[in-house]
């Protein structure tokens, strides 16, 4: 990178002009916006939710279930967002030109994975403190990291393994699945496991929506950590390889 693509007004510049390409595109914008709604929704019904539920099938605590759902799902829109702005620019042509500019595509990349990870780092630590503050300020930091590198690794796997836009839509609508997966934690069962290498799934456990625990924290947050970095890791790479 020849020059330092986080300097006050390069940075600037390159958000203003990402902001304009999302406000253009209305489901770019929609999806923006929607990225808290859980966060928001989850806050506001509570309470009537657990009661509603409770009193309709005897289940209480309901929106407990679903915490990891509605901390894993941002991360998916925020990094959607990035992935779709990634493939516009490569499939138009700009992507590209950044090879003979001072930025060059290596800080470009760094910029709006940067900016894809704060975002969702930023929705994370709201949904804690509106939703499971007495977690403590350790579990929101955890949370907001595991959290920042989901979005990253999918705002990068849609140009890591999409050729097109249209590609880029259908491959979507099965990286959002992973936003479900973490649900999978509330099994009373070991069987859980199963989908220990899938990163979100370990929100849910850290998130113990399990009444039953087989694993310490001890170790849940080490797979965590191991996990989620894989993927970011992965994908970037992967990314950086596919668009030469």
């Amino acid at each position: 990178m020849s020059v330092n693509v986080f300097a006050p007004g390069r940075f600037a510049r390159l958000i203003a002009s990402d902001a304009a390409n999302i406000s253009r595109d209305p489901t770019l914008m929609a999806a923006t916006v929607l990225s808290v709604v859980p966060t928001l929704a989850a806050a506001g019904l509570w309470t009537t939710a657990n009661v509603a539920v409770q009193a309709q099938f005897g289940l209480s605590g309901f929106m407990t279930y679903l915490l990891p759902f509605i901390f894993c799902l941002p991360p998916f829109l925020v990094g959607w967002v990035t992935g779709f702005l990634f493939l516009e620019d490569r499939d138009d042509g700009p992507l590209m030109a950044l090879d003979v500019t001072p930025v060059g595509k290596g800080g470009f990349f760094a910029y709006r994975v940067s900016v894809t990870g704060v975002l969702a780092a930023a929705i994370t630590l709201l949904a804690w403190a509106l939703l499971i503050p007495e977690s403590g300020a350790g579990m929101a930091l955890l949370l907001a990291v595991l959290i920042a590198l989901e979005a990253v690794a999918a705002a990068l796997v849609l140009p890591a393994v999409a050729r097109n836009k249209v590609e880029g839509l259908a491959l979507t609508k099965l990286t959002n699945l992973l936003a479900v997966v973490p649900l999978v934690a509330a099994i009373p069962s070991p069987w859980r496991y199963l989908a220990a290498p899938v990163p979100t799934f370990w929100v849910g456990e850290l998130l113990h929506v399990s009444a039953t625990s087989y694993l310490p924290d001890a170790i849940v947050v080490p797979m965590a950590l191991v996990t989620h970095i894989a993927a970011a890791w992965a994908a970037y790479r992967f990314a950086i390889r596919r668009v030469g």
